[in-house]
């Protein structure tokens, strides 16, 4: 049999999230276009109403071009998740999304228009970008599902036949995305059935099978089983949540607690802001997420093969556990193994060999008293992202004498401050959850990115702020701030898996020169005790940490390697999921 390959030309071509931006800025309001004075009380929701049934009214007769009228002329979008294209898709342009929006309307025909959920907000981000923002709902009949959805506004001067002037509201993005099936809503009260007897089973059956048993994988069986759909994890680990436990002593969570809340379970209050998750803490909440909702995991399982069988549409997954080979039959498959993650990234270098002290990725680092009980007294640490930052500090917090840190190329710094401000994701310590994730979750990439970014630029560049990181330069760091046009979190999140340091109090370890730092340059070589640079100079050190990342940053290419191996031939080609 055949095991699983992947065929990328099935797929468009990357899209580079800063060109897009680049090529779709933020729009430009007159200024003076709206008096903020007049956007109290009622008035936001007043404006939104009105171009709510006009766009209502244009739906409901099918006129394209009143529909596109309702949206900003020179950028609008729409992105949909699952509600009407069941896909996840975003439209540009207000023909496309008119003619989009009317054919998806056809197909799953929504019934009685839109209505507004809640009161509208004005919100002024700056004096040339203001914008009402207001969150909706509406049916669809085929099938029959609550929707939820999002507008977003952008107010246009316009002159009236009379030569008046006035000030219309048109959409610039809408967001609609499916709350819950009418035929199978979610019951709480299943999560409290025992898990499945699958021990000892060579073959077994079930409605979704995933690999993994992360945060990801774990949220997803609650959520199947809540809905009454059968799923079984597999887990190459030993025990549940040994995907955080095996990670370096040090490590914990640069983002606030409660934007890591799993659905149904959050964590203890005790760990909320301003304390930052662990890693025994984040292990602790997938084994008492599994246990107290009875989820289906098999742990010490290694895929063998992956066949999609034609014939009867079903997967069939074979995998190894100590105890014999099984083999799952399953309707659905979900890869849930993560970004980045599977394949440590080691750059080539050259008289491999010729080191006699210890070289170890950060997937491999435990701790600095280990390195510390092997008479390590020089470390350099390759890399300057948060791993190399959390790696760094606990260096220091061991006493190793001399700690050098190696910066190839500019690193984006992001004090925590810009993350847990009330702005940015501590709005989910001060909000249900669901109503943080509609605000920070729903709008394309491209234009969240630049909100985010136009905030942390904002942050910035007042008071202060603009010297924040000048010692840090001033000791041979070089700094990419918020202020600077690279410093776009949503790319180094979503595009390249990290790269970036949120300042949880490291840098003062080089500011202060209580650590060293090598700037501008990347080892090559090896001597026999240390490492040769670009630059021609050499530093010894009696342990190298490599914190380069890992080299599977795109996912399609090592799912077939998780999947049991490339393989090819008709049944093993992936598809119909």
């Amino acid at each position: 049999m055949a095991t699983a390959k992947v065929n990328n030309n099935e797929h468009p071509p990357k899209a580079d999230l800063r060109r897009k931006m680049a090529e779709y800025p933020l729009p430009v309001i007159t200024p003076g276009t709206i008096d903020p004075a007049l956007m109290i009380g009622n008035e936001p929701t007043k404006q939104a109403r009105i171009v709510l049934d006009a766009f209502n009214a244009a739906v409901a007769v099918n006129d394209a071009q009143a529909l596109e009228n309702c949206f900003f002329s020179t950028q609008a979008y729409w992105r949909d998740q699952l509600a009407l294209t069941y896909h996840l898709r975003t439209f540009t342009t207000p023909a496309s999304i008119a003619a989009s929006f009317l054919e998806t309307k056809r197909l799953r025909a929504v019934k009685d228009g839109m209505e507004l959920d809640a009161e509208a907000h004005f919100i002024p981000v700056t004096p040339v970008l203001q914008f009402i923002d207001c969150s909706i709902t509406f049916r669809t009949v085929s099938p029959a599902a609550l929707c939820r959805g999002r507008m977003v506004l952008l107010p246009v001067k316009t002159t009236l036949d009379n030569g008046t002037e006035t000030v219309q509201w048109k959409i610039w993005a809408l967001a609609t995305w499916i709350e819950s099936l009418d035929l199978q809503p979610e019951d709480k009260t299943l999560l409290e059935l025992p898990r499945r007897e699958l021990d000892g089973l060579n073959t077994f059956e079930t409605d979704v099978f995933i690999i993994g048993a992360g945060n990801s994988a774990v949220s997803l069986a609650a959520r199947l089983k809540t809905l009454g759909v059968d799923s079984v994890m597999i887990d190459r680990n030993a025990h549940p949540g040994d995907n955080w436990a095996l990670r370096y002593d040090c490590m914990k969570f640069h983002i606030p607690t409660s934007f890591c809340h799993l659905p149904f379970m959050n964590y203890d209050d005790e760990l909320l802001a301003p304390h930052l998750l662990t890693r025994d803490e984040l292990a602790e909440q997938v084994r008492r997420y599994i246990a107290t909702f009875h989820l289906n995991l098999i742990n010490s399982a290694t895929t063998q093969s992956t066949v999609y069988d034609k014939s009867t549409k079903r997967w069939l997954v074979t995998f190894k556990t100590p105890t014999g080979q099984a083999t799952a039959v399953a309707k659905h498959l979900v890869q849930a193994t993560g970004i980045g993650s599977q394949k440590p990234y080691l750059p080539a270098m050259k008289d491999e060999g010729l080191y006699k002290g210890i070289s170890l990725h950060s997937a491999s680092y435990k701790n600095a008293t280990e390195l510390r009980d092997k008479g390590v007294k020089t470390v350099l640490i390759i890399g300057s992202a948060n791993t190399a930052f959390d790696i760094l500090e606990d260096c220091h917090a061991s006493r190793l004498p001399t700690v050098t840190m190696v910066v190839r190329s500019p690193t984006y710094l992001i004090p925590i401050s810009y993350i847990t401000n009330p702005h940015s994701l501590a709005a989910y310590d001060n909000m249900p959850l669901a109503v943080a994730d509609a605000q920070y979750l729903t709008l394309p990439a491209f234009i969240d990115g630049q909100l985010g970014a136009s905030m942390f630029r904002h942050l910035a560049t007042e008071g202060d702020e603009p010297a924040r990181y000048a010692a840090l330069a001033k000791a041979g760091f070089p700094v990419i701030d918020s202020a600077h046009p690279d410093g776009v979190l949503t790319h180094y999140l979503l595009e390249r898996a990290g790269g970036h340091y949120v300042d949880t109090g490291g840098v003062r370890l080089i500011e202060e020169g209580k650590v060293g730092v090598k700037a501008g340059t990347e080892p090559v070589g090896w001597t026999a005790d240390g490492v040769r640079f670009k630059d021609g100079s050499v530093v010894g050190a009696d342990a190298v940490v490599w914190c380069t990342g890992f080299a599977d940053r795109d996912a399609s290419g090592v799912a077939g390697e998780v999947m049991g191996g490339d393989g090819d031939g008709e049944k093993g080609e992936m598809g119909g999921m």
